[in-house]
């Protein structure tokens, strides 16, 4: 059995920026206009009830960098069983770099990624279980030449490689909805301004959530509650070596968040929750000044949560033929 998919888009896009030139009461713009013309098709193949292939690829032209590509696309699925499922996908990827590099250099190419992905799912009625482990191959990145941001070129470059473990169970425990979820990521980019290739600023190695629903029929009420953890993300520290460059780390981010909801009525569900319930002060990072003190030293701040807590109040109401329906599973 074979299935056929094609189709096509036209992206069209103008950009214009102005800036005040310092010192002057002059303004400088900057802008640039593109057209992304794509064209795609996939055959999915059937070898049997437990095999499916899918072969395909995306071609596109920039009308603004003048360039052509085809980016391949393959997957295939095979169930041993009638719930576990294995698969693999491999895929090339690209995007067009950003708005603010473009309006520098209109001749950059797009930044491109190649996946590789192989993962393992078993579902039923109401539990899932999915490992999944990927590489990613980061090509044609944007450069800051010479450290120069407004010599731009395309020859950064990146990886990020790692492992997603997901388990979810509304079966085992009367009334219960839990989930847990954890990721590591390796990850590295010689991109920008970097000196060197290492992790970029975004990248936690470590990330891990717990969500706990319960649902109490007497009180017409779902208590829920969610831990978040995040490892420290990379940050870089000019009142050291260069050599050290994105060498620190902040503090990990904790978070127990809870909410409760009450249904008056299934279509009528009022919500409150609150994060950060143990008031933990996260760091997201750190702020140097521009230039060192009388000592030679950066003065730094941490970037920190506006505020402890937030809390939200709502009312949701569901308009639907289907009563039964309303937006409790996604509180």
């Amino acid at each position: 059995q074979l299935e056929l998919r094609f189709g096509g888009e036209i992206i069209d896009r103008n950009y214009e920026a102005s800036r005040l030139i310092e010192g002057t009461l002059q303004t400088q713009t900057q802008s640039f206009h593109e057209s992304i013309a794509a064209a795609f098709g996939e055959v999915e193949m059937y070898a049997s009830k437990h095999l499916v292939t899918k072969v395909g690829g995306r071609y596109e032209y920039n009308s603004l960098n003048q360039q052509s590509r085809v980016d391949p696309r393959f997957s295939v699925a095979y169930k041993p069983g009638k719930k576990g499922q294995f698969a693999f996908a491999y895929g090339s990827f690209r995007q067009s770099s950003k708005n603010q590099y473009i309006s520098i250099n209109s001749k950059l190419r797009s930044e491109r990624a190649e996946h590789f992905i192989l993962n393992y799912q078993i579902i039923s009625d109401r539990k899932t279980f999915r490992v999944e482990g990927y590489y990613k191959k980061y090509y044609d990145l944007v450069k800051f030449e010479n450290g120069n941001p407004n010599a731009l070129v395309n020859t950064g470059n990146g990886f990020a490689k790692g492992i997603e473990v997901f388990w979810r169970d509304s079966e085992t425990i009367r009334n219960v909805d839990y989930w847990i979820s954890y990721s590591f990521l390796d990850t590295k980019r010689n991109y920008l301004n970097y000196p060197t290739a290492t992790a970029p600023a975004f990248a936690s190695k470590h990330n891990f959530s717990a969500v706990y629903k319960h649902f109490i029929k007497a009180l017409k009420s779902q208590l829920g509650f969610t831990y978040s953890y995040s490892s420290g993300r990379p940050y870089y520290n000019p009142n050291l070596a260069s050599d050290q460059f994105q060498s620190q780390r902040t503090p990990s981010y904790q978070d127990l968040s809870g909410n409760i909801s009450y249904l008056p009525k299934n279509w009528l569900i009022v919500y409150l929750s609150c994060t950060n319930l143990l008031g933990r002060n996260n760091v997201f990072s750190y702020e140097y000044s521009t230039g060192p003190n009388v000592a030679g030293e950066y003065i730094s701040r941490e970037v920190r949560q506006p505020a402890a807590r937030f809390l939200f109040a709502g009312v949701f109401i569901t308009i639907s033929k289907n009563k039964s329906v309303n937006q409790l599973p996604n509180l």
